[in-house]
C-alpha cells in the first residue's frame, strides 16, 4: 500500500490551525468573554493588559475574524466571539477529557494508584490499612500525596490521584465529587493538663465559652469552621488566638498551654505528655472519608477503599504504632 493511502496516517495539513492558535490564546479568550473588561480578564489571568490585548488581536489575525466590538467600553462579543466561546467549552472538554484517559491508562499499566492524604489521617490507624494493602494488592504500587482537603478536589478533577482521603467536614457540598466513610470518629476536646477543665470527664461546648481557641486553618481544611458553626449553635464564637497548618504544631501549641482545641479523638493515641484529651457531650463529627470522582471509579479502587474501611476498623490498627 502506498504511503499516501494509508488512512491511519495523519494529514499535516490539518495540523494548520495548531501551529498558529495556543491552548494559551484560547483560555485567554474564554476567560476575557467572561469579564466586562480586558483590565478585570488580565486580573484574573495575572497578567498585564498589553499582552492579553496582543493575543487577542493575533487570535483575530489568525483566524481572519473580529471576535470583539471595541467599539464598547465593556466586552461585546461579536456573534463569531460567541460561537468560538462555545466552542472553546467543547475543545476544553475534549483536551481535559483525553489527557485523563492517557494517564489514567498509564497508571493502570504501570499499576500505580496515587492516593492524596490528610497527615493526621495516620493517627487513626490508616498506616496500618496502608502496610495491609501492600499484601492484599502486591501488583498494585501505591503513591501517598500528601495534600490539603482542597487540594485533593482540585487533583481528583485534573486525575493527578485518585483518590482523596479527608475528614468529613471536608465531604460537604463536593458534588460531582462523592465520598464514603471509612472510619467514624467524634471530636473531643484537647488541652493543657495544667487547664482547670483537665480533670472533667466530660464537657459541654458551653463551658469552654471563655476559652481561647487554637485551630487548624480554615484554608486548608473544612474541620475549624465545623466547631466554629457548632459553638455559635451552642450560643457563643470562640475565641480564636491562632491557626496552625500541622496537626502537629497544633498540639505542641496546646502542650504549651497557648489555648485549648476540638479535635479527633485518635488524636489521643499519640504520646503526649502534657496533653489531656476530655470527651465533648455535644457529638462533632470527625470521620476519615474516602473522596473519589464517580465518574473514573473501577472495581479495582472499590475493593481498595472497601479494604482500607476493614483494615482502620479492625482491633490490630488501634494497637499500630502507626
Amino acid at each position: 500500500m502506498n504511503k499516501d493511502q494509508n488512512t491511519g496516517a495523519l494529514d499535516l495539513k490539518s495540523l494548520f490551525w495548531a501551529e498558529r492558535i495556543s491552548m494559551k490564546m484560547l483560555r485567554y479568550f474564554y476567560v476575557a468573554s467572561h469579564c466586562q473588561s480586558f483590565t478585570q480578564a488580565a486580573e484574573q489571568l495575572h497578567i498585564s493588559k498589553s499582552p492579553l490585548s496582543a493575543q487577542m488581536r493575533e487570535l483575530e489575525a489568525v483566524l481572519g475574524v473580529k471576535l470583539f466590538n471595541r467599539e464598547q467600553r465593556s466586552i461585546q462579543l461579536t456573534a463569531a466571539g460567541v460561537l468560538l466561546r462555545e466552542q472553546c467549552q467543547s475543545i476544553f472538554n475534549v483536551m481535559e477529557s483525553s489527557i485523563n484517559q492517557v494517564t489514567q491508562y498509564a497508571r493502570q499499566r504501570q499499576g500505580l494508584l496515587r492516593l492524596g492524604i490528610v497527615s493526621s489521617v495516620f493517627w487513626a490507624g490508616f498506616g496500618y490499612a496502608c502496610q495491609q494493602l501492600k499484601f492484599e494488592f502486591p501488583k498494585i504500587q501505591f503513591e501517598f500525596i500528601e495534600q490539603s482537603p482542597q487540594q485533593q478536589k482540585v487533583a481528583l478533577f485534573n486525575n493527578e490521584i485518585d483518590i482523596g482521603f479527608v475528614r468529613y467536614a471536608d465531604t460537604l457540598d463536593i458534588s460531582p465529587l462523592e465520598s464514603c466513610n471509612l472510619y467514624c470518629e467524634p471530636m473531643c476536646v484537647a488541652l493543657s493538663d495544667k487547664h482547670s477543665l483537665s480533670k472533667q470527664k466530660q464537657l459541654c461546648l458551653t463551658d469552654l465559652a471563655n476559652e481561647k481557641f487554637v485551630m487548624m486553618s480554615q484554608k486548608n481544611s473544612a474541620s475549624a469552621q465545623l466547631v466554629v458553626n457548632h459553638c455559635i449553635k451552642a450560643g457563643f464564637i470562640p475565641t480564636l488566638v491562632q491557626e496552625v497548618v500541622e496537626p502537629m504544631t497544633l498540639m505542641n501549641v496546646i502542650e504549651s498551654r497557648e489555648g485549648i482545641s476540638i479535635v479527633p479523638q485518635s488524636f489521643s493515641r499519640q504520646s503526649w505528655q502534657h496533653i489531656r484529651f476530655v470527651d465533648l457531650k455535644q457529638q462533632i463529627n470527625a470521620h476519615i472519608c474516602a473522596v473519589y470522582n464517580p465518574q473514573k471509579m473501577t472495581p479495582e479502587k472499590q475493593s481498595l477503599i472497601q479494604s482500607i474501611h476493614l483494615f482502620m476498623n479492625s482491633d490490630a490498627s488501634k494497637v499500630s504504632p502507626y
